[in-house]
């Protein structure tokens, strides 16, 4: 629609100029597919090319002396002003926009070039549109690859950094172990079987099947199978009833792996006295695993989530579940709950 300013000014400039273009120039404008306008410094439209009524959206027998910014979506109206402030100063200048065109999203390189006149300074502004559509499109997919690598090599990092914790706290669990049986040089051993558990629990962390005939498993087995290494540090107080699917396996796999490790390196299994019980409940819909520890050191939250935590909410959010954290003073209490066996 017309604002009266703009209606205004258009008129005036039509009494004193005439028309803006020729036909023969607006059959020339009509052949490129870059949206072509002519502005006023104030932002009035005072011409369109065909491409340019198309993409924003001007029917063919409408009039200008539209504002330029009432043709743009309103998101785009603080990049669309400063720039048209640039272009009035004399100084070409260009920015990012979009628009709506059959309910697609189109993305705008818009270059504005002011035509200066000696005597009178910025008379108009001329704002060629080309869509960058497939550019953008392409710039967006490489970034977020990028980031997957970022994600990945930091994912790497945070692997191997963890691996040697868990070596480490495999191997004072073995020698306080070996204290406990009056016969110290049985660490050796106790620390080669606990390697050995750790081995198995990695290939059950990066299996995405399981050999076998049901589609269903224990989850008591599963979870027994990646903590063993931790052996009676970990306590699991629920039953064998309760069953998940074979490709669920990796995903608890994960998660497990991921928040033992994060217990070996500052939770209750960072000491020899610490604990982690683990239960679980089928709600129906969801089924909630419980992961609670005691007797770690006191636990001084400062609300810094580190890398590890973020890749269990991140594995979790994957799978269309939820997890809840406490943190305790006796140690962290958390709650994961994913999708449960349907039927």
């Amino acid at each position: 629609m017309m604002s009266t300013s703009g209606a205004e000014t258009y008129a005036r400039l039509m009494n004193l100029h005439g028309p803006i273009v020729s036909e023969r120039q607006q059959m020339l404008l009509d052949l490129t597919p870059d949206c072509i306008k002519a502005l006023t410094p104030d932002g009035v439209v005072l011409t369109l090319n065909k491409a340019g009524r198309r993409a924003l959206n001007v029917p063919d027998d409408s009039p200008f002396g539209m504002t330029w910014l009432s043709l743009l979506p309103e998101e785009v109206h603080p990049a669309a002003t400063a720039a048209l402030q640039v272009a009035i100063t004399g100084q070409s200048t260009r920015f990012l926009g979009k628009s709506l065109q059959a309910g697609q999203e189109i993305f705008w390189d818009n270059l504005l070039l002011p035509l200066i006149d000696p005597a009178q300074g910025v008379i108009s502004i001329l704002c060629i549109s080309r869509d960058v559509s497939e550019k953008v499109a392409l710039e967006t997919k490489l970034e977020r690859a990028l980031e997957r690598e970022r994600i990945l090599a930091r994912e790497m990092r945070h692997r191997i950094k963890n691996m040697f914790s868990v070596v480490s706290g495999l191997s004072a669990i073995a020698q306080a172990e070996a204290r406990s049986q009056g016969d110290q040089a049985a660490a050796s051993g106790i620390f080669q079987g606990k390697l050995d558990a750790l081995s198995r629990a990695s290939d059950a962390i990066f299996e995405t099947d399981i050999a076998g005939g049901s589609d269903l498993v224990s989850f008591r087995s599963i979870i027994e199978a990646i903590l063993k290494p931790y052996g009676s540090r970990c306590e699991i107080v629920s039953d064998d009833v309760q069953k998940i699917r074979r490709s669920d396996v990796t995903t608890y796999a994960l998660i497990l792996h991921e928040m033992a490790t994060n217990s070996v390196k500052y939770g209750a299994l960072s000491n020899s006295k610490g604990t982690v019980i683990l239960s679980w409940s089928n709600r129906g819909s969801s089924l909630d695993l419980e992961w609670t520890e005691t007797g770690g050191p006191a636990i001084d939250y400062q609300g810094r989530i580190g890398f590890g935590t973020q890749m269990v909410d991140r594995v979790v959010r994957s799978a269309q579940g939820a997890v809840q954290r406490s943190w305790l003073k006796c140690g962290l209490a958390a709650i994961v709950s994913l999708p449960a066996v349907s039927g």
